[in-house]
């Protein structure tokens, strides 16, 4: 199935005509964005799950990937094949940015300063292949909408350690703080950082070379 505009960047052309013509529960229509490149795409499964904008790129811009206008109910149907598709389609240092306010389990643990990793949607993101984050919130709104996540692919296997190893810092700060007894906006968050010590860190506690036993 043919796009409504050009696109220079093959992964996410890929994307784009495979969500066009079905990919799994995933079905998406598209129209053309803004300029050339960027595209219009709603994703649905029995209903509206999300909103995309994909950014093809064009020298010097990178393409990109925002997740918007989310309806919880039907996009936690297909969420993770969602994300998978994007991680496959985004080059190396290619952004996604999600939108979390309609997550508790993301939006809470972020306010109480928890590492965006530990959260349900960074946890799934670093799964998939994310190591870089970076939280955008706005306190008076104006043009730049909701609050969300920025999550990015590593460069190169230099990247990817330097990452890894940050991330080992931050969840151990956020698990001596919180370990014990957390409270209960953050018992999830705490959880899924105590696999990620025994996923990414032990291996550096023990003085290991390398990133975090990856």
């Amino acid at each position: 199935m043919g796009l409504p505009g050009f696109c220079a960047h093959e992964g996410l052309k890929s994307m784009l005509s495979r969500l066009a013509a079905g990919l799994g529960k995933l079905k998406a229509s598209i129209s053309p964005g803004r300029f050339t490149g960027e595209f219009n795409v709603r994703i649905y499964s029995e209903g509206t799950a999300a909103y995309m904008k994909v950014f093809c790129g064009r020298p010097p811009y990178r393409g990109w990937v925002e997740i918007f206008n989310i309806e919880p109910n039907t996009f936690l149907q297909v969420e993770d094949e969602i994300y998978r598709v994007v991680s496959e389609s985004l080059k190396a240092g290619e952004p996604l940015y999600i939108e979390y306010y309609w997550d508790p389990e993301t939006l809470k643990p972020l306010d109480m300063g928890a590492p965006p990793q530990t959260t349900r949607i960074g946890f799934k993101l670093l799964m998939e292949g994310f190591t870089w984050f970076k939280t955008w919130y706005y306190p008076e709104g104006f043009m730049e909408g909701n609050v969300k996540i920025q999550a990015e692919k590593p460069l190169n296997e230099e990247s990817k350690t330097r990452h890894l190893e940050e991330t080992c810092k931050e969840v151990e700060e956020f698990i001596g703080k919180w370990g014990y007894k957390p409270p209960e906006a953050l018992k999830g968050a705490v959880e899924r950082g105590l696999k990620l010590e025994k996923l990414l860190c032990a291996r550096s506690r023990e003085g290991s070379s390398g990133a975090c036993g990856v």
